[in-house]
This record gives C-alpha cells, structure tokens and sequence, in this order.
C-alpha cells in the first residue's frame, strides 16, 4: 500500500486531503536510496488537467465551448423532445446584483439538465424595457447633464467680461433650466437607455455561464413585440373584457401615475395618525333614540383622515348588535362587541344598555359637519366587522374600494377632489377651500383634523398608530386610493377558468399554489392603464369636446396598422396628423377626435411574452392543443406570484374564447427567495451588505471574499436551499472554495489515473473484484438520486449526496484502497484495469452530474478526457447523460462491505490507540490483523469470500483468519471484540513479522528478499 508526501495538494476536509495524500513518493530516512532505486516503475497519476484553470482560458475558450456552441448545435436536435424554460423579463435599468444571479443560473441549471438528459432545450433570454423605473433613470440622467451644462456655463460666465457673450451664455443658462421635454423626448432617451443597459445586462449574463439565444433576444420594445401586444388587447376587447370607467385606484402621488397590486410594497411600521369621530345622527326614524335628543351619534374610526372631506356614506354591517354609549351629554353608536373597547378610551364612558340591531339603523341619515351639513345615508356592507375600529365604517367611494362598490350599488358616484400629485383640488366641499393645493399625506391631513378638532367632532385622537400600509416599491413613499378614469380588464368573467387551469399546474414549492390561487381568488378586475410616456399606448380614440373613448375593431386595426408602418413613437409624435390613426369612416372629421395618452401597465407587457413560446411552437410544427401548455417551466422570485405568474395566466384566458380549450402559459412554476447577508439582514446598500456577482467571481479581499469564479458562485447557487431567502457572505463562500477544490481534484486524480487504459482492456462487469462492483453499485445510487432531484428542481440535494460520495465513498474508501492497484500493479493487470474500468465510469458519471451546475469545469474536464471518455464529442451535453445499467445496483454486496467497514472501524480505533496514544504504531502498513470467529458462521463465510482483499480494505500488510495469536514478545498487541451478522470476532493488532517492500511500502518482504512477492513479480 503506497502512502507518502502529498501528490496533488487541497485544502479542506480531511477525509478528502488525507485520500490524495497518501500517495507514494521518496521518504527521508531509512530506505529512502532503494525507495529512488523503484520510484520510477510506480504508475503515479499524470494529467494535463490544472490545478485551476486561468481567467484566459476561461473567457476565450471554455466559455464559448460550453454555451453558444453547446446551445446553437442544441437547436438542431428537432427531433428530439422540447423543453422550453421561459425567460421572465428583468428591468433594463441598472446593474445586476447577486438576485439576478441567483435567478438566472437556476434557470441555467435546468436548461443545462434538460440538454444533456437528452432534450432540444429552447431558452430566449428577455428584458422588460418599458415603465417607470426606465423612465425616471433616463430622466435623471438627463437632470445630471443639464445640471453639468449648467455649471460650465456658469464657469465660462466668470471668465468673461464681454456683455454679449455674457449675454448670450445667460440666456442659454435660462434655456437649459427652463427645458422641458416632449413624451417623445423622453420616449427617446428611455429607449436609449434601456437598449444600453439591456446590452451591458446581456454581456454579464453570458459571463456567468448562461447558455441560451442571446443572439436574438426579446425586448418588450421591439416593434414586433409591440404589435403583437397591441393585437393581444384587441382580442381581450373583442371577448368584452375591457372596459373604461371612473374608480378608485391605488395611486403614486411622486411618480403621478396609477399602479397595479404588483407594484405595491406593504411597510408593517407605517406610521399613522388615527382618529374617531363623531356623525351626528337624525334619529327622527329610530324610536329608541328619540327620548336621547339630537346628540346621538355615529362613531367611526380611521387611519385615513384627509378623506373625511370625500365622505359620502357610513357603513354598518346590518348581522352586527349595536349599542348606545354615553359620554358626558352625548351618545355614541357603537357595535356591542366593540363598546368595551371603546370605552377604555376615556374613563366617563358608561353603556346605557339601548340597543340596536344593523339593520335598524340602515337607511336613515346623519350628517359630516365638516362638508356643510348635508344628510348622508347609512348603508350596509359586509366588509364591516366586530373585529377592530367602532363597527362602523366612514365610506368615501373615491378613496376605498369597499366604499366604492357599496356606493356604485346605492346610486351614489366616487367623488376625488384630489390631483395626480396628491393635492387636493378646487373641488373640495366650499367649507374647506383653504385646504386647496395641501398634500394629503402631509400638511392636509394635519389641516383636517384641526378643522374637525374645532367643529367638536373628533372623540379622541391615537397618534403614532404603526400599521401595515402600502407603500410605491419604485419610490418607497406611501401610496393613497384615488378615483380617476382608468382602463380594466375585467378579471371576475375569467377566474373560473383560470383558477381551472391553475389546478393543472404544479408548483415548487408547493405552498405556491395556494398563493398565486389566493391572489386571482381576490382580484376582481386589474387596472393596465399608466399615465407615462414611456410604455406601449392603450389603442384608444376619443371625442375631444364629450371625451368619450371610442375602442372597436376598426380603431384598434387602424392604430395598429399605422404603428407597424411608421413605429410606435408616432402615436406620441404631436406632429404626426391624427388622421394615420384613424379608420376611412372617421378621417373626414378627425378635427373632432384626439388620441389616447395612457400607456399599458408592464406587467400587461411582460405578462403577454408567452406569445413568443407560442409562434416558436407554430414555427417547429409543433400541436400546441396536444401540449395543454406552453413553457415546460417559468421560475423566478416568490414575489412574482402576485406579479409576472398571474398577469402571464391571466393574459392568456383573457385572450380565449369561452367554448375554445384554454392552454396554460405554463407547466411548472418554481420560485425561489431573496438573497440575504449571513446574519439574514435583506441586501441594501446603506448597511454595506451588498454583492455584485463579478464580486464573487474575482473576489473582494476588503470584504473577505475569496475568488471563487464562475463555477464557484454557479455551486453556491446550486448547494442553497433557494426555495426559501438565500444567504451569501465570507464563511459561506469560503465552503463554497473548499468544495470546488474537492470536485477539481477528484477529477484530476480520476484523469490521472487513467494512463495506459483503452475501453477495449475494460474488464467486463463480472470480473471486476468486488470492491469495484460495489464501487459502481454506491455510483449507481448517487446518479439515481441527483437525476430524479435535478427533475424535481432539488438542486442542493444533488451537492449534498455528490459531496458526501466524494468525500466519504471515493476519498475515503475506494480511492484509499485501489491507489495501491493503479500504482503499484503491473500496468496492464487485470487489478489495475478492473480499477480503470470503475475510475472512468465515476469519471462519466460525475461529468453527467456536475455539468449543469459547474459547466466550465466539466468542459475542461472533457477536453483534457480520452477520446474512450468522449466518443469523440465536443461537450457532454453533446453525449448526453451517462446512464449506468441497472445491474449495477447490488444491496447485497453494499450489505457485506456496510459489515466489514464496520469491523474495519472497529480495527481503526484499535490502530489509532498505537498511533495516536501510545506511539506505538508508526504506519499502519507496518501492522497484521488476526481476526478469529466461529467456522461456518455467517460471518465467517463473508470474511473468507473477501478475505484476499482484506488487507487492502484495512489499509494493512497482512490479515490472518482464525490462525494463531501471535506471540506475546512483540512490541505491541491490541485486541477488541465486536458483534458482526449475528456472531462474534475477535481482533487483534499486531505488529508484522515481515519486512518493508521499498516499492509498495507493504511489510510482506520474507528475509533474503529485496522486494514483496507482488513488486517482484511486476519488476522481473
């Protein structure tokens, strides 16, 4: 058994360094002249395979190799079975961070397994291009170089004295300030700005070893795309799903444009000033209260109190019990369930046991003094509880939902006096002109509740209330309701069949069904309309003087058709003559007619892209009916379950007729969380936590962070558990390092070990020794493993049960034991090729394993492999996945080797007390085993069928079964019993009365001889 100096060296688990470095080399001391006398008739592993491989290599060679050449060729497999992995568009705006990673190697991962488990995999990468975030940064990118023009000006301003030049510099300082641009303007530097950064976004994507058709991506800016959208709407239209009208929507006062739920953050710690207040009620109709007088009143409480100027109703729930409080000289309508509550507001509340069913009170009036004392009804809603607040609720139908639907049932329309950016308008109640152009949110609400403090109307104020409200996720302030005319798809007519074809879905995890379920559940219509520039425009023409919309076929073909011609930037273009939009039935009075300024909402763009998986079905010949579905597989955030997941499904059964099959944009969807710092804290960077991926990549050494290169942060993303938040740091990187050192030197030393092998010397499967067999047989269990969870998307399961196979079944078992055979057996033995024969089916196994995570590496891998390994191929994704016959599964020969690793553990501690302890043991090649049981036993019979291997599997010289104890003058004796297959043996250690072979190390050398009988044999 050879053990020496370290050949090939690696930092990390001992299990794994202590496999590669008991390797044989020269000794100082004793033996070392005739150790150099055979040193060079060992076969020591000899590879071109590096220990890493250069940033070079890399780039100009392994990269190409194992994605454009691997993906092009890919497409022209039509013959075999499709996988299609849709892309969810990321924004065009800025840099990417370690989430965009995280995403798109996942992504990477599973296209990779489907290539080389034998599919044509189809991957169009996408990037979201219109919208605000676009927009802003393309603006503010503007600010920053009219703000530069501005000082060199300034600059060049100081330097002259020449009034005309003064003058004219002025005048071009006032011009630059005073600049204001066209939506084409902004149209314009919008798509250059996006088209920028898609590309910059593009390059980097490639850099992490993304394989798909970056050649021709899709961007929701490319005319086609947008033609295709525009046809979308119409079919929607067409079905009676579209619609225009006046209602309240969740609105952003800073950006001044209306905002889908998905665009919605929710902040747990808003901080509010709530108040309850007093309606007086008429209690002409209510017998029960017509002894109380005309200070009875209607409590309601709010956290929004800048809409009491919008009041149109109050809200009671007629199933709830009511009950009259007295405070002083008034009374306070409350839910019964709610009066204790109330009442620990102030101490002189006492319960005059009147009470009042719901329903009593519906359809009698009270009055909101603060809008000038006009009767208002009270009206009934289920939205109301007993479960917090006073039971009854103030109702502004321009402001609330619930208040919305409940007055549009009752004849009573929404009413904003608010504008675009939050203020309130001229058409607040005359009472309260002088709130006119306050914020809302800021000096208004402070302005109202003064206002209704000095009519006498509050009950009582809670300051600092901390609540969960939601918030603009681009601009992180707080959003308010507001109604305004807006354009909706009527989600309500479709949900039955989306929620059907839901059910036909699977999901990982599988919590995610219940949660996108959830969200169409609650989703009754879905505002697309954004008053933006920069998006796709809503297809619509209206009556200037009446502003009626007209929206038919033929005004929608019309724009359409111009657009294709002439471009989507013509519909902003206020030069461009209204008449190119409109049909031949309206161009004779166009003067009557304007066009349209919304644009769609972006999740309605991105949500439509399944039409691109769509035409490339119809292209390939493909029967999308027989399909049932599009994408094999959409995956991205858990966030998108609210977002991309449901406008995606929801634009696809818009676009269906009621009678027609309805086709799913997706089989699968696979979510994955947010990337976190080791201490759990979210990424930001005000707390410094943040990683770009080129900061994985090369290493940061100010934040600890090593170099772990493409495959490196590939491994990170595989080994996370990423159905859950994804942590990153220092430590965590560093295992990363430490892994990705064991996988490069497994392969080295397979590679290495290879020399002299051809496929024609393999030893066939039956006269493989039996450590070989079950080497191949633990293969076979690990490769059955990583393929079903790779299908199943476990990606961290397949590093786990990989690492655990390198560590524990081929560094510390089969590579310890067969390193004598490859090394030190004559090089065309049948023990060293039967080893060969093992070595290169761990090699194709953990190729087929590793290359859909650490692509590089196994590319390298295969460049520097025997043409037997590669048949020739460029890639092993070209090969496809290296299946081993199931033969090779044999649980009864795991059962016996399980038993005697047993008993060799039992040896182990016996040696480590004379290596360790006692010092007694130099190496355990200098020892002999005894091992002594009953004859016949099962255990018996398992030591005899291996018992010539015996000695190499105990890494010892020699092991005696049921011979003589050795004598007790030896230097050292140790001995243990132990319990094996129901019998029992009894193990001794002890030294060996043979000699040191200089060759093998082996103590087998008998006096007068130089070498063991093994050596001598292979050198003579």
């Amino acid at each position: 058994m050879l053990r020496g100096r370290v050949l090939f060296t690696v930092q990390g688990g001992k299990c794994f360094s202590n496999c590669l470095s008991r390797c044989y080399s020269v000794s100082s001391g004793s033996g070392s002249d005739a150790s150099h006398k055979y040193s060079s008739t060992l076969r020591l592993p000899k590879t071109s395979f590096p220990n890493r491989s250069s940033s070079e290599l890399i780039s100009s060679k392994l990269l190409p190799q194992c994605t454009d050449e691997v993906y092009y060729s890919n497409l022209d497999n039509t013959d075999r079975e499709l996988f299609i992995l849709h892309d969810g568009p990321p924004y065009a705006n800025g840099e990417l961070h370690i989430g965009h990673a995280l995403n798109k190697v996942l992504k990477d991962i599973i296209n990779r397994f489907n290539l080389i488990d034998g599919k044509m995999v189809f991957y169009k990468p996408g990037w979201d291009c219109h919208g605000l975030p676009i927009e802003l940064k393309a603006l503010e990118a503007l600010r920053k170089e009219q703000s530069t023009r501005v000082k060199i000006l300034k600059s060049q301003l100081k330097k002259t004295t020449n009034e005309q030049e003064r003058d004219s510099i002025e005048h071009e300082i006032q011009q630059v300030k005073r600049s204001k641009l066209t939506p084409s303007d902004i149209r314009t530097l919008a798509r250059s700005f996006a088209l920028a950064t898609s590309e910059a976004q593009s390059k980097s994507f490639q850099e992490l070893g993304i394989m798909g058709d970056f050649k021709n991506p899709y961007k929701t800016l490319d005319p086609s795309y947008v033609i295709n959208q525009l046809y979308i709407f119409k079919k929607m239209m067409d079905n009676g799903l579209i619609r225009r009208q006046e209602k309240p929507v969740y609105w952003s006062c800073e950006n001044a444009t209306a905002l889908a739920e998905g665009e919605l953050e929710y902040n747990d710690n808003h901080n509010s000033t709530a108040i309850y207040l007093k309606f007086p009620i008429d209690t002409t109709d209510l017998k029960e209260l017509s002894s109380l007088g005309n200070k009875v009143n209607l409590l309601i409480w709010t956290t929004t109190p800048w809409t009491i100027v919008a009041n149109k109703a109050v809200c009671v729930n007629s199933k709830l019990d009511y009950t009259i409080l007295k405070h002083q000289s008034e009374y306070l309508i409350v839910a019964q369930d709610l009066a204790s509550q109330i009442m620990s507001l102030k101490e002189d509340i006492e319960d005059t046991n009147i009470h009042l069913s719901g329903a009593q009170l519906l359809n009698t009036t009270y009055i909101n003094s603060l809008t000038g004392g006009v009767k208002q009804p009270i009206l009934d809603g289920d939205h109301v509880t007993n479960v917090a607040g006073t039971g009854l609720v103030h109702t502004a139908p321009g402001h609330g939902n619930d208040d919305y639907w409940i007055c549009l049932k009752n004849g009573i329309a929404p009413y904003s006096p608010v504008d675009s950016f939050g203020r309130y308008t001229q058409d607040v109640p005359t009472s309260c002109k002088d709130i006119v152009g306050l914020h809302v949110l800021k000096e208004g609400a402070p302005n109202v509740i003064e206002k209704l403090k000095n009519l006498g109307a509050i009950f009582s104020i809670q300051k600092n209330y901390i609540h969960s409200y939601p918030y603009d996720w681009r601009s992180k302030k707080p959003i308010i309701i507001r109604s305004t005319p807006q354009w909706f798809i009527n989600i309500d007519q479709i949900k039955e069949r989306t929620l059907k074809t839901l059910h036909d879905v699977k999901f990982y995890p599988e919590k995610g069904f219940k949660r996108l379920e959830t969200f169409i559940q609650r989703r009754q219509e879905w505002c697309i309309s954004r008053q933006r520039s920069w998006g796709v425009p809503i297809p619509v023409i209206y009556e200037k003087d009446t502003g009626k919309e007209i929206l038919n076929d033929e005004v929608i073909d019309a724009i359409t058709r111009y657009i294709e011609d002439a471009g989507v930037d013509s519909w902003f273009d206020k030069n461009c003559d209204i008449r190119n939009f409109l049909p031949e039935s309206m161009k004779a009075e166009s003067e009557k007619y304007v066009r349209g300024k919304d644009t769609m909402d972006v999740w309605f763009d991105s949500g439509t892209s399944w039409h691109l998986i769509e035409d490339f079905l119809k292209q390939n010949g493909q029967d999308i009916n027989s399909r049932n579905y599009l994408a094999d597989v959409y995956l991205e955030g858990s966030d998108q379950h609210r977002g991309w997941f449901q406008s995606s499904l929801l634009t696809k059964m818009a676009i269906c007729k009621d009678a027609e099959k309805t086709i799913s944009p997706y089989k699968k969807i696979v979510t994955h969380g947010f990337t976190l710092d080791e201490k759990g804290n979210k990424m930001s960077k005000s707390l410094g936590n943040t990683l770009k991926p080129q900061d994985v990549i090369n290493g940061v050494k100010s934040k600890s962070i090593p170099a772990l290169g493409v495959d490196g942060l590939r491994l990170w993303v595989a080994q996370s558990d990423y159905f859950t938040d994804v942590a990153i740091g220092p430590t965590i990187l560093k295992h990363v390092a430490e892994n990705l050192k064991k996988i490069r030197f497994t392969i080295k030393f397979i590679l290495g070990n290879l020399e002299g092998f051809s496929m024609d010397k393999s030893v066939p499967y039956q006269d493989l020794q039996l450590l070989d067999q079950y080497a191949l047989s633990k293969l076979f269990s690990l490769q059955q493993i990583c393929k079903e969870s790779y299908s199943e998307f476990n990606f961290s399961k397949v590093v786990r049960y990989l690492n655990h196979h390198m560590n524990v079944e081929l560094s510390s078992v089969y590579f310890d034991i067969v390193k004598d055979r490859v090394y030190a057996d004559a090089p065309d033995s049948a023990s060293r090729r039967s080893a060969q024969t093992v070595l290169v089916a761990i090699l194709q196994s953990y190729i087929s394993i590793l290359s859909p995570i650490t692509p590089i590496i196994a590319q390298e891998a295969w460049n520097h492999a025997p043409l037997y390994v590669t048949d020739g191929t460029k890639s092993p994704f070209s090969k496809g996945w290296h299946e081993l016959p199931q033969s090779y599964l044999r649980t009864d020969l795991e059962l016996e080797f399980s038993q005697l690793f047993e008993l060799n553990s039992t040896i182990k501690v016996l040696m480590d007390q004379g290596s360790r302890v006692d010092k007694t043991i130099r190496n355990t090649l200098e020892t002999a085993v005894y091992l002594n049981c009953e004859e016949g036993t099962p255990v018996w019979d398992l030591l005899q069928k291996h018992h010539r291997y015996l000695s190499d599997y105990f890494l010892t010289s020699q092991v005696f079964i049921n011979q003589q104890h050795p004598d007790s003058t030896l230097p050292y004796h140790y001995e243990d019993k132990i319990q094996l297959n129901g019998g029992t043996i009894d193990v001794h250690v002890v030294q060996s009365s043979l000699h040191k072979c200089p060759r093998c190390w082996k103590y087998e050398v008998v006096p007068d001889h130089e070498l063991c009988h093994r050596c001598d044999k292979v050198i003579n």
